[in-house]
């Protein structure tokens, strides 16, 4: 269900704002061109004393005019605890997940395409001392379990003879989570109030993100070609992760309003210059942030082509979702504080390639050569 993968190295937030700060894999599903189905299941033991199984599917349905199709995916997933030296702890944690989802589009005219996508995901994951009963039991142990939610909705308009394009967008994520981690006290006293209140706790994110994105294609622009985009965007993330016995706690909520503008001009037919920049307001930045991007691409043949590259990047002084528990996995706890005088990462990255290929009928061969410094 992947057309492909794009990755941006180094700082890429004149395209995508605040936390492209040091790379960017940006992954593109396939447009449903005909009707396919496609079911598979794969058995791993691990050393024989644990078992993987996973069954994946998905299917594609198109209508006889190909003006609307639908894609359909679900996964599943069960992996036993492994324990490879014997001490009853884990080395490969329990996995229990689920996920399904949809994909839809639809082309009410030529010039115009609607494009509907939903997706949930299931994990429990449960790794430490193998033992039955609950997590808070146990010696030492971890308990997650993750329901998330998606879902995003674009609509893409061409007029003027498909010189110009006006897209709207909109994404959104959920993420509830119920997770337990600790150690087992060594104190009778201490044992007894830990039992009472075990150090479970949740996790609520919501995340949203809209925009608005013109294209204009411009022919003959200084004796090449161009196209010229202009946008904005608005992102807003709320996290609450609280686990009240160890009186830890984070409530916050960030925005981020940008602009942002492109221009991708054919200089001549074997030279092409990109450049842009974008300006962000986060609410935890004073000032506004202005992120430029240049790279410049020059192809002396059709199989020979030297890439240069310069961008910026920043992140916002705020505790990301994926920071919540990482000190957590040698069984202390950790409190985030951000400091009122914080300010934001910036970054600079300059990269260079050379790439030669050689076509034949059967296969391709060919070399790259590249650098990135950040």
């Amino acid at each position: 269900m992947i057309e492909r993968i794009e990755e941006a190295r180094g700082g890429v937030s004149a395209l995508y704002g605040s936390s492209a700060i040091g790379g960017t894999v940006n992954v593109i599903t396939r447009t449903p061109i005909a009707n396919s189905y496609n079911v598979t299941h794969t058995f791993q033991s691990i050393d024989g004393s644990a078992t993987d199984n996973i069954l994946s599917a998905n299917a594609t349905l198109v209508n006889e005019e190909e003006n609307a199709g639908v894609s359909f995916f679900v996964n599943n997933r069960n992996r036993e605890t492994y324990d490879t030296n014997g001490d009853n702890f884990s080395e490969l944690p329990e996995l229990k997940d689920n996920s399904f989802g949809t994909s839809l589009f639809y082309r009410p005219t030529e010039n115009q395409k609607l494009s509907l996508s939903l997706s949930s995901i299931y994990e429990y994951r449960y790794g430490g001392e193998m033992v039955d009963g609950p997590a808070y039991l146990a010696q030492q142990s971890e308990e997650r379990t993750h329901n998330v939610f998606m879902g995003s909705l674009d609509y893409q308009i061409n007029f003027n003879d498909n010189k110009n394009s006006l897209i709207f967008y909109y994404g959104s994520q959920k993420t509830d989570r119920d997770h337990y981690t600790g150690v087992m006290p060594d104190e009778e006293e201490e044992i007894r109030s830990f039992v009472a209140n075990p150090p479970y706790g949740i996790s609520n994110v919501t995340t949203h993100q809209g925009g608005v994105q013109l294209n204009n294609r411009l022919d003959n622009f200084l004796g090449g070609d161009a196209v010229l985009t202009l946008g904005t965007e608005y992102v807003y993330d709320d996290v609450y992760d609280a686990i009240k016995p160890y009186n830890y706690l984070i409530d916050q909520t960030t925005t981020d309003l940008g602009f942002f503008v492109q221009h991708d001009w054919d200089i001549v037919p074997q030279l092409n210059l990109l450049s842009g920049a974008r300006v962000d307001k986060h609410n935890l930045v004073d000032n506004a942030i202005v992120s430029p991007r240049f790279s410049l691409l020059y192809k002396p043949r059709a199989t020979t082509q030297f890439r240069l590259g310069w961008g910026t990047g920043f992140r916002a002084p705020q505790a990301f979702d994926t920071d919540l528990h990482i000190a957590f996995a040698g069984g202390g706890v950790s409190r985030i504080l951000l400091a009122d005088d914080l300010k934001e990462e910036r970054s600079n990255s300059f990269t260079g390639s050379f790439n030669c290929d050689k076509a034949t009928e059967h296969f391709i061969a060919g070399f790259t050569v590249e650098g990135f410094y950040t």
